[in-house]
């Protein structure tokens, strides 16, 4: 063959390519918004005939500013879906797979969606099953949505896409149908609790009514969140949830508790009986004699906390009460430091005119300082009092 021949036959084969090429694109329609996203469909052609079952679609995508998705409809429902891994590419195509169920027409459209939400449609493409057919079905007609421009749009036409022999990414997985696109999930707030109202459980006293120079314990609890709690008109905090009062005459004594939802109160009154007057000659019971001695015999600290065996020690107080018309009760009282006076133990009789006492220390370690309280059998019911008792209160060390 002369190379004149060779050379004729070269162009002969160059121009009859790209004649098939023009060809192709020509049968996978493009639909093109001018200065907004385009979509068409690669294949299969127009008219194909596909079997039953799956069948893929190869969707082309083109936006400015980058393909947030492209989408399958099959007769006017979804199908499909396929998200663009890479946001800013401008070019996108998707394999989308759709089941067929029968002979018959099947029209399919794409979808793309830009990284604005602006939708364009591509021209449909008609697949056929055969077969008998059941009554044709028409796809329903979608306007193609135009996004508003902020700026002006170019005029030039959107430049068509590499020919559909350009390696396509790997099938995508299929996403559950849904009609409106998958607006981000937003994190959720943890959910902000709601405070406690505050408001006190419970406020008691010891004894409701005492003698003139007896004293009393109040005790109270408080519920919710409190901010403050007020007794007596003294800020006690949160703890501690007692308080030891002497009052000279009757009174009434308040628990006040703030914070959310309050302030709350309460309030109890306390009467305070004035002994009777007694004889100038006669002063209640006499307090003759007494000792103390601690569970070890002798007269050193109480040993008391969480390394000593036992936990706390105890002391014994013994004192001889006499008189005329018959002793009715002694009483141990008992401070420690500068603190509140506090009923610490009851004295029981022993022989004769002996009265003894045993106490466990309760209100910590330091210098503890006594009275013992004596009251008469008379109808006067008169008071003595022993004001000299003193002993320490040690912890031990582990």
């Amino acid at each position: 063959m002369s190379s004149r021949r060779r050379v004729f036959t070269l162009l002969c084969g160059v121009l009859l390519v790209s004649a098939m090429v023009l060809a192709a694109c020509g049968e996978a329609t493009a639909k093109l918004v001018e200065g907004g996203p385009g979509a068409w469909v690669g294949g299969p052609p127009d008219g194909s005939e596909v079997p039953i079952g799956e069948v893929t679609v190869m969707c082309h995508a083109f936006a400015r500013g980058g393909v947030s998705q492209i989408e399958l409809y099959v007769n006017g429902s979804f199908a499909n879906r396929a998200a663009n891994p890479d946001a800013g590419n401008e070019y996108f195509t998707a394999r989308l797979t759709f089941e067929t169920t029968g002979p018959g027409s099947y029209v399919v459209h794409c979808r793309t969606y830009d990284q604005e939400g602006a939708m364009v449609q591509s021209d449909p493409v008609t697949l056929r099953v055969t077969g008998e057919e059941p009554t044709p079905t028409t796809a329903a007609e979608i306007p193609t949505a135009t996004p508003t421009p902020t700026e002006p749009v170019p005029t030039a036409t959107v430049p068509p896409p590499p020919p559909t022999g350009t390696q396509i990414p790997p099938t995508v997985t299929r996403i559950p149908p849904t009609s409106t696109p998958i607006p981000p999930t937003s994190t959720p707030r943890a959910p902000t609790a709601t405070p406690q109202p505050v408001r006190i459980s419970s406020f008691e006293v010891s004894r409701s009514q005492i003698t003139k120079g007896e004293c009393v314990r109040f005790t109270w609890q408080v519920a919710g969140a409190p901010t403050a709690i007020y007794f007596d008109g003294e800020g006690v905090g949160n703890a501690p949830d007692f308080r030891d009062k002497c009052p000279p005459a009757t009174k009434e004594f308040e628990l006040r508790a703030e914070g959310y939802g309050g302030p709350v109160t309460k309030r109890l009154t306390v009467v305070v009986i004035q002994p009777s007057p007694t004889p100038s000659d006669y002063t209640g019971p006499s307090i003759v004699w007494k000792n103390q001695i601690t569970d070890d015999g002798i007269t050193s600290p109480v040993w008391c906390g969480q390394y000593c065996s036992p936990y706390c020690g105890y002391i014994d107080v013994n004192a001889i009460v006499t008189d005329p018309s018959g002793v009715s009760s002694v009483d141990l009282y008992c401070r420690i430091g500068e603190g509140a006076e506090a009923w610490c133990a009851a004295f029981t009789k022993g022989r004769s005119d002996l009265w003894t006492a045993r106490y466990t220390p309760n209100l910590g370690s330091g210098k503890y300082s006594y009275r013992i309280r004596a009251v008469d059998d008379s109808p006067n019911s008169n008071i003595s009092w022993w004001e000299s008792g003193q002993f320490d209160v040690s912890s031990c060390i582990g």
